[in-house]
């Protein structure tokens, strides 16, 4: 079968779950092709197509949910699979049904949908749950892993498995949709605009070089954000200084950071 994957992630943890899905499809000797999402690509059609996003407050990021809307639809009947990621398995919110709906218009068939468990990289959250220490995400990587391939195994014999929408149980139906809102009709357009840099920083630039957005300029030798930034947090948890935070809580000193061992921006 001819294989195709696209992702998304901000600290690695999406690459990280559909490179694990690669990897059984390969051993099974298919065809795979994994890479970014571009938006305003034109995905060609394949046996499969996966896609794995994260989570950010209860839904999929902005950019997912642009290159899903963008995305051509197929002349033909097309399977796909959606994934996401999360710090709390408990807490996909409204993510897979944001993107099957959208996979539907564009003449997809949703074949299987599930939410794989990583680390939480949400440094500049003024509340916990806060990122694990490499010992704790090291296990709940492992975990991520073994579930993955399960997923990978499954979508190869055919098995149609779905996401069942639920509300996450650490918050009230109230606080769950005004974090949902509040986030996507706000907070994604306005975030950017509390990040600061401490003292500390050395002004290298690499924030900018890794940006997934490019939405980081360095102004006099520091970095200044774009209301395109998603709030992936790669920055905050890449930044060699560790000196990237933001306003109104979201202070980042001697907090864990995250990024997944083996993500390479």
């Amino acid at each position: 079968m001819k294989i195709e994957l696209r992702y998304f992630t901000g600290t690695g943890n999406s690459l990280k779950v559909l490179s694990t899905c690669k990897e059984v499809f390969l051993e099974n000797n298919h065809s795979v092709n994994l890479s970014v999402i571009k938006i305003g690509e034109q995905v060609d059609s394949a046996d499969i197509i996966g896609f794995c996003f994260p989570v950010y407050a209860f839904g999929i990021p902005r950019i997912c949910y642009n290159y899903l809307k963008k995305l051509r639809r197929f002349d033909r009947k097309q399977k796909a699979f959606v994934l996401v990621t999360a710090g709390d398995a408990d807490e996909a919110g409204f993510s897979i049904r944001e993107a099957g709906k959208i996979l539907e218009m564009k003449n997809c068939t949703l074949i299987y949908t599930a939410v794989v468990q990583m680390p939480i990289n949400w440094t500049t959250s003024p509340l916990p749950p806060f990122p694990p220490s490499k010992e704790e995400a090291d296990i709940i990587i492992e975990k991520g892993i073994i579930l993955s391939k399960g997923i990978a195994g499954e979508i190869l014999l055919g098995t149609n498995k779905f996401h069942k929408f639920n509300y996450p149980k650490r918050c009230t139906k109230h606080k769950f949709y005004s974090d949902y809102l509040l986030f996507k009709y706000l907070g994604i357009y306005n975030l950017w605009r509390n990040f600061r840099v401490y003292e500390n920083c050395s002004g290298c630039g690499i924030c900018k070089k890794i940006c997934p957005t490019g939405s980081i300029n360095i102004v006099n030798k520091k970095p200044v954000w774009s209301s395109t930034c998603e709030q992936c947090m790669r920055c905050v948890n890449y930044c060699p200084d560790e000196a990237i935070y933001q306003t109104m809580g979201g202070e980042t000193r001697g907090k864990n950071k995250y990024l997944e061992p083996g993500f390479k921006p």
